[in-house]
């Protein structure tokens, strides 16, 4: 019992360093690097002139505010099961014996967190937060923009690091980061540039692993079940998908997917006391 209260609590510790670097060094660093040093360089690559310099700048801060508005909001957006539950009286409710109230159908209590979670979804480790009925949105939207973020970076980031090599260096550097050994090959002295190439192979990878999580985040919730029960789906039913999209984006769902604190009530159908 105790060495698992101490996992408990080296995960639970991890998990808040990696919450924290996420919001406070990654996030924001990955866009003062790409506004003070690639942007810059792309505009002498490309000529831009004042107008095309002016639109892409508020493209990249409106996806900024949307990657750190949803991200935050994910966050700080209360999941917990309220004490007086109001399906006690249902043949669905589940007593927890560690928060001692009545959970509603698809609420689960959640160890990291210690509490039961609405409608729980899954315990996100990079959030170190539980995703479900209240912040699923701001989670599958954070997923969306971080998305278009990264194919837009990578896109210009690769005129902007193949700018810096001639001919196959830019080839041969792309091989060094996962194979030191190519460096004897080349005559190419390890540099900054290499650190850059390196930011650039993130990328690709970081696009590959954010987009295959949102279209199972995505697929998930237009068939209306969360993580947990997508195990025991077999078949994908998505009949009710309009139904199952205003369940998590709300009534006001066409500006949600905008703007992070845009409010989005849900159904009143869509209550803690009985959730299809």
């Amino acid at each position: 019992m105790k060495q698992n209260k101490k996992l408990l609590l080296c995960r639970y510790i991890f998990e808040k360093v990696m919450a924290f670097g996420l919001i406070f060094l990654l996030t924001p660093g990955y866009y003062i690097f790409h506004m003070t040093i690639v942007r810059p360089y792309l505009i002498k690559i490309f000529k831009m002139g004042t107008a095309m310099h002016v639109f892409h700048v508020f493209l990249s801060l409106f996806i900024f505010i949307n990657v750190c508005g949803n991200m935050f909001l994910a966050l700080l957006t209360d999941n917990r099961v309220p004490r007086m539950s109001l399906c006690q009286n249902e043949k669905f409710g589940r007593y927890c014996v560690c928060c001692k109230l009545e959970q509603p159908r698809k609420s689960f209590h959640c160890e990291t967190c210690g509490v039961c979670i609405l409608r729980r979804d899954h315990h996100c480790f990079f959030f170190s937060r539980c995703i479900g009925l209240n912040n699923q949105r701001y989670y599958i939207m954070y997923l969306t923009y971080i998305s278009i973020g990264l194919i837009y970076s990578t896109y210009y980031d690769y005129f902007f690091v193949s700018s810096m090599y001639d001919s196959y260096d830019f080839i041969i550097a792309l091989l060094r980061v996962f194979n030191p050994l190519v460096s004897f090959i080349s005559t190419e002295p390890v540099g900054i540039r290499d650190l850059y190439v390196l930011f650039f192979d993130l990328n690709v990878i970081f696009i590959f692993w954010a987009t295959t999580v949102l279209w199972f985040h995505v697929k998930n919730m237009m068939m209306g079940i969360t993580a947990y029960e997508h195990k025991k789906i077999i078949r994908s039913d998505m009949t009710k998908w309009n139904e199952n999209l205003l369940n998590v984006f709300g009534k006001r769902w066409y500006w949600a997917v905008l703007w992070p604190f845009v409010e989005s009530p849900l159904p009143r159908s869509n209550n803690f006391s009985r959730i299809d």
